[in-house]
């Protein structure tokens, strides 16, 4: 529900109240001699100069060095007009700065209220991805103490054998032994040859038959036996 409008019901109380309190500033200034031989006379005759050299002005007429003078009467009169427009000029131009700044100010207090909604949902993000941190080291705890105590029934997965992301991972330390030192070219040439031996060559083969035995007597061959 949409409150009622009480600044502007009130700058039309002030708009509306600023003509007859014109007319009354205007009525006492006219009866009182000071402000009225100091201020509306003044300001009557003021405005009848201006007023007059405009029009010639406009006309494209020269301009007299004395202006004739007006009576008093027209010159209170014209005053107090003046006066009375003023009052009511003042005020309109008071509660449009004053509706100006509101406005301002409303649309600063709105753009800083969006802004602390923001910070407030980004504040209980973090606060809720931290809470769901905690949870989970809490989860993997009690899955790692159901593996210790009933291995058969909650086997070791693979993700859980990999290192968790939240904890560093710590670097194998430095082995005593030396780097592989590369052999020559020449070395590995001779590892690739086969091996050779200082063994005799076999002997030819002969188509010849082995020599007779007393166990299996066989006629020798033709080839053989020249």
């Amino acid at each position: 529900m949409r409150r009622f409008p009480l600044f502007r019901l009130a700058t039309l109380l002030a708009r509306q109240l600023s003509a007859p309190v014109a007319k009354k500033i205007k009525v006492v200034a006219v009866n009182h001699p000071w402000f009225q031989r100091h201020v509306c006379a003044r300001t009557g005759r003021m405005f009848h100069a201006y007023q007059l050299r405009l029009r010639l002005w406009t006309l494209a007429l020269r301009q007299p060095r004395h202006l004739p003078p007006i009576s008093d009467h027209v010159a209170l009169e014209s005053g107090a007009s003046i006066l009375g427009e003023a009052i009511i000029f003042g005020v309109g131009g008071l509660i449009i700065m004053f509706e100006v700044n509101r406005q301002a100010n409303k649309q600063e207090d709105k753009v800083l209220a969006q802004e602390s909604q923001w910070l407030a949902l980004l504040l209980s993000l973090e606060e809720l991805q931290r809470e769901l941190a905690l949870q989970q080291q809490d989860i993997d705890r009690l899955h790692a103490t159901l593996r210790r105590l009933a291995p058969d029934q909650y086997p070791r997965t693979q993700q859980d054998s990999q290192p968790s992301s939240d904890q560093p991972v710590m670097p194998s330390p430095p082995t005593s032994e030396s780097p592989p030192v590369s052999k020559p070219t020449a070395e590995l040439d001779a590892e690739r040859l086969p091996p050779t031996t200082s063994e005799a060559p076999p002997p030819p083969k002969s188509d010849c038959p082995p020599p007779l035995t007393p166990e299996c007597p066989l006629p020798p061959t033709s080839e053989c036996s020249n």
